[in-house]
This record gives C-alpha cells, sequence and structure tokens, in this order.
C-alpha cells in the first residue's frame, strides 16, 4: 500500500521508529511530502504500535511529547488506510 506523510513527519518515523522504517520502500520525495509502499501494513502498525508503549510513554504510563507524534502519525496512516 502506498501512503504519505509531511516531510517532518516521515524524517520522525525514519528516526524515531526504526523497525517500521525499516519496511518502507519506493520512498519518493514531492514538495514537502513523502510517498511510500508497504507491504505488509498490519506488521508495519504493530511497529509504530509497539514503539509507542516503549518510547513514547513515561514511567507512569502516560504519552510523551514523542508518542503524541508517533500516535499522530498511526491516525494519519491509519485514515489513509481507511480511505483506500
Amino acid at each position: 500500500m502506498t501512503f504519505f506523510l509531511q516531510k517532518k513527519d516521515f524524517d520522525f518515523l525514519k528516526t524515531q521508529i526504526p523497525y517500521a522504517y525499516k519496511m518502507v520502500t519506493n520512498i519518493k520525495e514531492t514538495d514537502d511530502k513523502v510517498y511510500f509502499d508497504v507491504d505488509n501494513v498490519s506488521d508495519f502498525q504493530d511497529e509504530i504500535t509497539m514503539e509507542t508503549v516503549d518510547s513514547g510513554m513515561d514511567n507512569d504510563d502516560t504519552v510523551n511529547k514523542k508518542g503524541r507524534e508517533m500516535y499522530f502519525i498511526y491516525d494519519t496512516l491509519l485514515e489513509q488506510k481507511r480511505m483506500s
């Protein structure tokens, strides 16, 4: 499936959610958007979720700034999946 993110969000995915990023192929930048393919969308979403739990929450299981960005990316991609 082909997705797109704003460049800043894609860069966050690349640096902060590396196991999900490893599933990304066919990266194409257009203006401030990055289009990319993911073959196994379910595993890709799982990796984002696991990283959110691992590093996107503080010790009290409260979502931190990093976690909010991860949730934003997850929700953005989920909406694109639903629209396809």
